[in-house]
C-alpha cells in the first residue's frame, strides 16, 4: 500500500472514530448544574441558565423527574442530539409551576431564548423506573397564594405532590409519615427550622410538623411525597 493510501486510509479512520466527550452536566457546566441534594430516592440538580445562554452538548440522567420552576422565565429551546436531531422549544415559565415526567434519554444543547435568566429544580426520581406509564403533567402557578391552604395537585401511586401556603399568621401542620421531599419558594418556618426560597428539606416518616409564616409574610411550600410500595 503506497504512502499516499496510507495517508487516506488514517484520514478516513479518524474522522470516522467516535470523539470520547465529557457530558455530566455537572462536571462540565457547574455554573448551570449544581448538586443540592441527595440520597437513595433522589437527585435534587440546582439548574440555571442565563438570559440568551447557549449550554454545549450534555447528558442526564435517565430517571423521571420533577421540573420544579423557582424563577419567571422566557422561553428555552433544547436541541436533542439524536438520530434524527430535533429541537423542542420550553414555553415560559412560573414561579411555582411544575412538570412531571416518565424520563428518557436526553443529549442536548440549551438555549436560552429570551433576557430573564430561567432557575429551576431538576429533581431525579430513582425510586421510579425509566418510562413508567401516565407519570407526565404539567402543575400551573398559582394564581394568588394569599389563603391558607393545603391541596394535592398531582396523585399517582408512586408519588403525590401537595402545595401548602399560609397566610395571616396561621399555622398548617404537615403530615410526614412518609418520605417526603419540600421545595421552598419564600420563606418559612417548618418547627423550629427556618428555611428561604429555593432551598429544599428531606423529610424521613415521622410525627406532623407545624409549618407556619415568618413576620406574617406567606409561606408557600411545595411537597413531594413517596408513598409505600402497594
Amino acid at each position: 500500500m503506497g504512502l499516499r493510501c496510507l495517508l487516506v486510509f488514517a484520514m478516513a479512520a479518524v474522522q470516522a472514530a467516535p470523539v470520547p466527550q465529557e457530558t455530566d452536566p455537572l462536571r462540565i457546566l457547574p455554573n448551570n448544574y449544581h448538586l443540592a441534594f441527595e440520597n437513595d430516592w433522589v437527585r435534587v440538580v440546582r439548574t440555571h441558565y442565563g438570559p440568551h445562554e447557549k449550554l454545549p452538548v450534555h447528558s442526564h440522567s435517565q430517571w423521571a423527574t420533577v421540573y420544579v420552576y423557582l424563577s419567571d422565565s422566557p422561553p428555552v429551546q433544547f436541541r436533542h442530539i439524536e438520530k434524527p436531531p430535533f429541537a423542542l422549544t420550553r414555553p415560559p415559565t412560573k414561579t411555582g409551576a411544575f412538570r412531571v415526567s416518565p424520563g428518557r434519554v436526553e443529549v442536548h444543547e440549551v438555549e436560552n431564548m429570551g433576557d430573564r435568566a430561567s432557575d429551576f429544580l431538576r429533581i431525579e426520581l430513582k425510586q421510579i423506573p425509566l418510562g413508567v406509564p401516565n407519570l407526565f403533567q404539567r402543575g400551573t402557578a398559582p394564581a394568588e397564594v394569599s389563603v391558607t391552604r393545603l391541596a394535592r395537585e398531582y396523585v399517582r401511586p408512586q408519588l403525590v405532590i401537595e402545595r401548602a401556603t399560609v397566610a395571616d399568621h396561621r399555622t398548617l401542620d404537615l403530615d410526614t409519615s412518609i418520605p417526603s421531599l419540600v421545595i421552598a419558594f419564600s420563606e418559612a418556618r417548618l418547627a423550629t427550622d427556618t428555611v428561604h426560597r429555593g432551598e429544599v428539606h428531606w423529610f424521613n416518616p415521622g410525627p406532623s410538623i407545624p409549618l407556619d409564616n415568618v413576620d406574617g409574610s406567606v409561606a408557600h411550600l411545595l411537597r413531594i411525597e413517596f408513598p409505600p410500595a402497594r
